[in-house]
């Protein structure tokens, strides 16, 4: 999960979603995507130890969806988290599309 992929390849929406409002030094990306990847590993070693992936992804889940309101607004809320599922999507489509190639 920690590896970007450029989708506007595969989906000419792609286009629409880049927004270029914020800027951000490579330092800065670069300490966003260790917080994000070290989350994304507690996150999985305990849905994997537990044993539980529904629970840990319905309480991630949750947090962030009540965090992101408080922070950023439902709007803004509602369309992150659309946008996290659209790269869900992508990534599905693009799994499948290389099992047939294979």
């Amino acid at each position: 999960m920690g590896k970007i992929i450029e989708f506007k390849n595969y989906r000419a929406k792609a286009s629409a979603i880049i927004d270029n409002k914020t800027m951000l030094s490579r330092k800065e990306a670069r300490k966003i995507e260790q917080i994000r990847d070290s989350i994304e590993v507690a996150l999985e070693d305990v849905a994997v130890t537990e044993n539980m992936p529904l629970t840990v992804a319905m309480a991630a889940g949750r947090y962030a969806a009540m965090r992101l309101f408080q922070l950023q607004g439902r709007a803004e809320t509602m369309a992150f988290l659309d946008q996290c599922i659209v790269t869900a999507e992508l990534c599905d489509d693009l799994s499948c599309q290389l099992d047939e190639d294979a």
